[in-house]
């Protein structure tokens, strides 16, 4: 008889349900759009959710998806991190694209290179620039020079160099966004190849 209700407590604990059990409110909230998202990924209301309850910025973001040395082996969002950006944040192509492209800068403001669900987000904004970016550099251009420097950092932050160095793309549209190439230039030059793994 221990065997079998040891055996069915197991069973109460395995696989989704272990995992939702240990999340934060909020990280459990997050994760239960995602799943609801993937099952429907066409839905524009699906979509608009995930995105509003997705991390609205960069330290919010590290904090719901980074890597800490005392808990992340057994945190089911860090685990989760890049599925939610490769499968979720960076498939979501019903909604507003200024909408859209507004979170992503938002995300990557005071950014810099890490491994994991970080870097995956990162790659995620190099993508989606390259697929928009008269949208992206227009909306940078209303912000400050210290975010968009900051932006940019983020963009560019890497363990090597920028193979081929800054993407011509962005050379079309310079004297349109004057303010906003300063910073490309400056960030580019402080942050290419300079991430460390710490």
């Amino acid at each position: 008889m221990k065997k079998i209700i040891v055996g069915l407590i197991g069973l109460m604990f395995w696989g989704e349900g272990y995992a939702q059990r240990f999340l934060r409110p909020y990280d459990q909230k997050l994760d239960s759009l995602y799943r609801v998202l993937i099952k429907d990924p066409e839905s524009v209301r699906k979509q608009q959710e995930f995105l509003e309850y997705f991390p609205d910025n960069f330290e919010d973001f590290r904090k719901t998806y980074g890597y800490n040395p005392k808990y992340s082996k057994k945190d089911p969002m860090y685990a989760a991190g890049e599925e939610h950006v490769y499968k979720g944040l960076a498939r979501l192509d019903k909604l507003p694209d200024t909408l859209y492209y507004t979170k992503l800068i938002k995300l990557s403001i005071g950014g810099k290179w890490v491994a994991d669900a970080i870097s995956a987000l990162q790659e995620t904004v190099q993508k989606k620039a390259m697929e928009k970016p008269q949208l992206l550099l227009g909306l940078l251009s209303q912000y400050s020079p210290e975010k968009i420097y900051s932006f940019w950092y983020f963009y560019f932050n890497s363990l090597h160099p920028l193979e081929g160095g800054i993407p011509a793309v962005f050379f079309e549209m310079q004297s349109e966004y004057p303010k906003v190439y300063r910073e490309l230039f400056r960030a580019f030059e402080d942050s290419d190849g300079q991430a460390t793994c710490d």
